[in-house]
């Protein structure tokens, strides 16, 4: 990748990394809110409850059809050719979903506005790599992952604040005034480029369009697999069916092919497939502030998410910037390894202090698991992908995006749905053994019923019911942290295996 230290090519590079800043955050703030925002849109479009749940899915699962080749079509046709005309059918589509009047059209508008989130998101790293000086490839893959932990703090406080002030509609509409102004940042700062012909002509068509496919039929079998309790469901069965299948397909297909675009055996070298694995691990531990924390003020403190928002939103661009500093200067000054033991000791500690809670938390209670989920995640998601990228040949890279992408959303879906499926689960055990505690036959039960219901036994069994409810969520996301904090040990037992990593312009000064 050529190197760029041209005075003049300055400015152009500082749009392009503006435009890469504002493209991701904006494909995870987004996701993020409309996924809190749910309950909201679904009274605001009149859908039923699955109608809702299948506008999840539909708003989500497509960003996988793309992504994985947005890298290789950066790499042939240039950063202009491929971001600019999504960045307006993205606007165009987000300021008209507002004024969908049937279920079909809104998950089509959805549907198509996944696509071109998965492009914004995938486009980032092979954008940077050609565009921007290698001196700063760095500080672009830090801001890159700086867009998980932003979406996570202010996607709450915005999904709720605009539901409740401005109105629902801006849940859209924030993305159609943004768009426009990340393609017009690419169209300055995007490098002109020939078409390469030689790429083009080895193009693995098939290969692009099996694994998308394939992908995205996954990614809706896992976000419906809760709901319809998965393995008793034939949707479920039928969709992870075809998933292997075309796994299968694709598998043939890149070894018969003369040039494969996205070949498995990129996943064989040691310190890939640990990196990959050390990711695995930091999607699995980081639910802790993505999915227990909010769930749990949701579900046993019935907070809502703008009050859950506007608890993080004050100290998140404090604590965001502490955090993407601490993990540039940890990565570059103790590299790769050292970063994500530290990382991963800070998700555990952040784990531990979980597995604490009381049905009494509320949100002064969560303070230091936030800061240390956030200083967590990204310390450990930018050494882990400075691991992988110092590690592979650079005529692979490509591939090697492709599965970041992969592991980015399939991996992603597959730690969250499993997580909710076990504190539903968890949830129904704590209720029956604490439900055998008690019953008419403990002493002083008439007693306590009446107490409860301030004179009325049978107002007293509604009481007593929701304070049993309350008690089992309460001991099933104790059981969730535990969870994550298995997985902070196991991605410490990854690292340690691990060997030394080649320098690379990611983790040297």
């Amino acid at each position: 990748m050529p190197r760029m230290n041209h005075p003049n090519d300055l400015p152009r590079q500082g749009f392009v990394a503006v435009a890469l800043l504002m493209a991701s955050i904006l494909t995870a703030f987004d996701i993020r809110a409309v996924s809190i925002g749910l309950p909201d849109l679904r009274g605001a479009f009149g859908l039923t409850f699955d109608e809702g749940a299948w506008l999840g899915t539909f708003a989500t699962a497509p960003q996988i059809l793309a992504a994985p080749s947005v890298g290789w079509l950066i790499a042939v046709f240039g950063v202009k050719r491929v971001m600019i005309a999504p960045t307006i059918f993205y606007s165009a589509i987000s300021f008209l979903i507002p004024f969908s009047s049937n279920f079909e059209m809104l998950a089509a508008l959805h549907a198509l506005r996944a696509v071109l989130l998965g492009l914004f998101v995938g486009a980032t790293l092979m954008t940077a790599f050609r565009n921007i000086d290698r001196k700063f490839w760095i500080f672009v893959l830090a801001f890159y992952v700086l867009r998980i932990p932003f979406a996570q703090n202010l996607g709450l406080y915005t999904a709720g604040s605009y539901t409740q002030t401005i109105g629902w509609q801006w849940l859209y509409w924030q993305g159609a005034l943004v768009g426009p102004l990340i393609g017009i940042l690419f169209w300055y700062g995007g490098k002109p480029t020939p078409v390469d012909r030689m790429l083009l002509n080895r193009a693995d068509w098939g290969g692009m369009a099996i694994f998308g496919v394939a992908l995205t039929t996954l990614y809706f079998a896992l976000d419906q697999g809760n709901r319809l309790d998965w393995f008793r469901s034939g949707l479920v069965i039928s969709l992870l069916l075809a998933t292997a299948f075309l796994a299968c397909i694709f598998l043939w297909h890149e070894a018969r092919v003369q040039y494969p675009w996205a070949h498995i055996s990129i996943l064989f070298a040691r310190n890939i497939a640990l990196g990959f694995a050390a990711i695995g691990c930091f999607m699995t531990a980081s639910l802790g502030s993505s999915l227990l924390e909010p769930s749990f003020l949701i579900a046993v403190a019935h907070l809502r998410p703008e009050q859950i928002g506007d608890f993080a939103a004050p100290y998140a661009i404090l604590l965001l910037a502490g955090a993407t500093v601490t993990a540039v200067a940890l990565v570059q000054t103790l590299k790769q390894r050292a970063a994500l033991m530290i990382g991963f000791i800070c998700f555990a500690l952040s784990a531990w202090l979980g597995t604490q809670l009381t049905s009494l938390w509320s949100l002064p209670e969560f303070r230091l698991i936030v800061i240390l989920q956030t200083f967590g995640e990204e310390i450990v998601f930018l050494a882990a992908v400075a691991t992988l990228f110092s590690n592979v040949n650079p005529a692979r890279a490509i591939s090697l995006t492709a599965y970041v992408q992969v592991m980015r959303l399939i991996c992603s879906e597959t730690v969250t749905t499993t997580m909710n499926t076990w504190i539903r689960q968890r949830e129904q055990l704590h209720s029956y053994l604490i439900g055998l505690h008690v019953t008419g036959a403990t002493p002083g039960w008439n007693t306590t019923l009446t107490q409860l219901g301030s004179g009325s036994a049978a107002r007293g069994v509604g009481v007593l019911a929701s304070v049993v409810q309350r008690e089992a969520n309460a001991e099933a996301y104790i059981d969730g942290f535990w969870i994550t904090f298995a997985a902070a040990i196991a991605g410490l037992v990854v690292v340690s295996l691990m060997a030394p990593s080649p320098s690379h312009p990611l983790t040297t000064r």
